[in-house]
């Protein structure tokens, strides 16, 4: 084997060792990072996994060329070998980009309305997916709903239980003010603080529970109700969804492992809002939160990091972004995008 070629198959040699231990020892990188002296040693293994995707083909191709031809110099046939995997390297981010620029497109495309001001006294179905709300409580929100009179009820029902809302198999929570009698059931009302808004001073830790507001209930004759039922149609139906589509379930830019998607896009957050009319379910409204990422050009593989937080091992992104209509900060008093109610109950001492 000629020299040039001999060290060729050496550097191939160190690169698969710098990125197998970048790879699937992420514990050594940290441990040169940490030391002052091994920090241009670790910076260099991070790069070689990306590298060592483009050195391989373009050795690779360079020994087949070499048998089809040794006339040439040696260095000019590495150069033309590395030709079509920088190529490549960078057809394949321009591509994927168009199609995950289409898909983000798509999933905003219908998307209308903003979050309405219902009229007071309506019920309402909330209906959630996995992960969300607080099965079987009576939780914030909840409480403000029905405390402030917004609402007349609220019931929460799993997202896939929705076509089955008229006659669920499993009997759900419907909250309500009702008048005083067997049916008062206050045992599934979370605890829940009021803000300074609702108080309407700083008041000494810890601030009053919105669950006084049932004394002032009592004295009107009401108290709350929890009722069992299966038909839990409502005026209003709320909807809150995750992972909507299978097709973006399971990739997070976040944490450790793998993610080898050409099309970083998390997990959406679909947010609508329907009224019930005589010819049935109207939507109001329909917000949907997107986070994605283009993939930097060339395509380079970047390996996990673990220190004080987790980074996956993946293709090398760039312009993360938020598209769509994100909900910025959670206010206590707001259902955050979903309705525009003020929702503070206020007389809470």
């Amino acid at each position: 084997m000629h020299v040039f070629d001999r060290r060729l198959l050496y550097i191939w040699l160190l690169m698969t060792l710098g990125a197998g231990c970048a790879l699937f020892l992420p514990e050594i990188v940290v441990l040169l990072m940490l030391a002052l002296i091994g920090f241009p040693l670790a910076w260099l293994m991070t790069l070689m996994p990306g590298a060592w995707i483009y050195f391989t083909p373009t050795l690779a191709i360079y020994m087949i060329l070499r048998r089809v031809s040794d006339a040439p110099p040696r260095l000019m046939m590495l150069v033309a070998a590395a030709l079509l995997p920088v190529a490549v390297g960078f057809a394949i981010p321009w591509c994927a980009n168009g199609i995950t620029e289409r898909r983000v497109q798509a999933l905003i495309a219908q998307d209308h309305g903003a979050p309405p001001i219902l009229p007071v006294g309506l019920s309402i179905t909330h209906a959630i997916d996995r992960g969300l709300g607080s099965s079987g409580k009576c939780w914030d929100t909840c409480q403000r709903l029905l405390f402030s009179r917004t609402a007349k009820s609220i019931a929460e029902v799993p997202l896939d239980m929705l076509p089955k809302q008229a006659s669920l198999p499993v009997p759900a929570r419907r909250f309500s003010l009702g008048p005083i009698g067997p049916g008062c059931n206050n045992t599934r009302l979370q605890t829940t603080y009021a803000t300074s808004t609702e108080t309407g001073r700083e008041v000494p830790p810890p601030p009053p529970p919105l669950s006084d507001k049932l004394e002032d209930f009592a004295q009107e004759g009401l108290c709350l109700h929890d009722d069992a039922v299966r038909d839990v149609r409502s005026d209003v139906l709320i909807v809150e969804r995750r992972n909507y589509d299978p097709a973006f379930r399971g990739f997070h830019f976040e944490g450790e492992g793998w993610r080898a998607s050409l099309h970083p896009i998390a997990p959406f957050k679909r947010r609508e809002v329907f009224r019930h009319a005589p010819s049935g379910l109207v939507r109001l409204m329909r917000r949907t939160e997107v986070r994605y990422a283009l993939l930097a050009e060339p395509l380079w593989l970047s390996p996990g990091f673990r220190f004080d937080t987790a980074s996956p091992t993946h293709w090398a992104w760039r312009d993360e972004r938020v598209v769509g209509s994100p909900v910025d900060s959670f206010q206590p008093t707001q259902w955050n995008g979903l309705i525009a109610n003020d929702l503070a109950v206020h007389g809470l001492r």
